[in-house]
């Protein structure tokens, strides 16, 4: 008799992105970068670098240092929101016998508020802050709007006799009898009580709120916060509307080729909103979730096959020029995936995890001894005659 498998919900979580203490000045970062493409077997002059950034100029550092400590001009392989083209393997690895791609999302952080998310635009009038990543915060500002919205209006009371309770507007509902088609939908189960059939009802009901017992689970967890029940109207539930609380059931906002950036983030979503930097959160998410594609992409591909490759990606976080400090983008570096030309040795079978390559990009040497020197570069062009350029008709 063939046993009758039920169906299990599996959830999906990222691991843990760690910043502090792991940001590397960009130009030190890429020498060792470069040191360390070396030590895998790369060779000088036949590298191809390819850059998987968004197109905001506060990306332009880190593609210059990358040209000057590469040699050569980095291949484009990004699209706006730090996602990568995967159609443009077989391109980049036509350009070089040796290949390497860095991959990045980014944000903007202020070091003197430790604010994340925003970024001074010097070619605007006056003081223009704006958002780092404009792509990224379009994506989840829908989302961070409705949550804003809710949890100013579900609101937390205990009543004369001691009841705790929680009163939430209709629309945050997924009624049995009618689901909530599109919004902020409240995961009821994981905030109040349940009859002795598992059917939740409301405690008494209002024109256009239901009012519930919240179970003893629930209200030991706000205990645990040092969480104080209010009488009357009680307060608003505000922060203390957490991930696991709700979820959005949404139709996607984008339409354009950069739906997967929206897809990326959309599981996410409760996890992004509630977050202290919202941006930040989104940013380390999606290139968690791009190495992993992007990694399957590789796999999957003949493109890189009997080359050296070196795909890395990371967190790019840019400082805006100020009084004191020039513009500076830092590098948090998160996983890496090598393949070589002669066979993955052992220790490469699998993607080198955070710590693991932060350790390995500060073993390298701080300076390069091959890297370019631009200027000399430029001189040589403008001194160079000029040529009669015609048409071959």
């Amino acid at each position: 008799m063939f046993n009758k498998y039920r169906d299990v919900y599996v959830v999906r979580e990222v691991a843990p992105f760690k910043i502090d203490g792991l940001a590397i000045p960009y130009p030190e970062f890429v020498s060792r970068l470069y040191n360390f493409c070396m030590e895998l077997g790369f060779r000088k002059g036949l590298i191809m670098p390819s850059r998987a950034f968004c197109s905001d100029e506060n990306q332009g550092l880190p593609i210059i240092l990358l040209t000057k400590h590469f040699g050569t001009f980095p291949f484009n392989h990004g699209r706006v929101g730090g996602i990568m083209a995967v159609d443009r393997h077989g391109p980049h690895s036509h350009h070089g016998e040796d290949l390497m791609i860095l991959q990045a999302s980014h944000v903007g952080y202020d070091p003197d508020s430790g604010v994340y998310g925003t970024y001074n635009r010097p070619q605007m009038m006056g003081d223009c802050l704006s958002d780092s990543c404009g792509k990224l915060i379009h994506v989840i500002r829908p989302y961070l709007e409705q949550y804003l919205f809710a949890r100013d209006r579900i609101f937390l009371h205990k009543d004369a006799n001691g009841h705790c309770l929680i009163t939430v507007k209709n629309s945050f509902i997924d009624f049995g009898s009618q689901p909530v088609a599109q919004g902020l939908v409240l995961r009821l189960n994981n905030i109040v009580e349940e009859d002795s059939m598992g059917i939740i009802r409301p405690f008494k009901s209002a024109s256009t709120t239901q009012t519930y017992k919240v179970s003893d689970t629930f209200r030991r967890r706000l205990e645990e916060v040092d969480y104080e029940w209010r009488s009357g109207a009680g307060q608003s539930i505000g922060n203390l509307l957490v991930a696991d609380l709700f979820f959005f059931r949404e139709d996607f906002h984008e339409t354009d080729d950069f739906i997967l950036l929206e897809r990326n983030l959309i599981e996410f979503m409760p996890d992004i909103v509630s977050a202290k930097h919202p941006a930040l959160r989104a940013a380390k998410t999606n290139i968690q979730l791009e190495f992993a594609r992007v990694v399957e992409s590789i796999r999957r591909s003949d493109d890189y096959k009997g080359k050296n490759l070196l795909y890395i990606a990371g967190l790019n976080i840019d400082i805006s020029e100020n009084e004191n400090l020039p513009v500076m983008n830092y590098f948090v570096p998160w996983a890496a995936h090598v393949q070589l030309k002669d066979g993955v040795s052992e220790e490469y079978v699998h993607s080198i995890e955070q710590d693991e390559l932060y350790r390995k990009l500060m073993a390298q040497s701080s300076e390069n001894l091959d890297q370019t020197d631009l200027k000399e570069d430029i001189r040589r062009i403008l001194k160079a005659p000029r040529l009669n350029i015609r048409s071959s008709k």
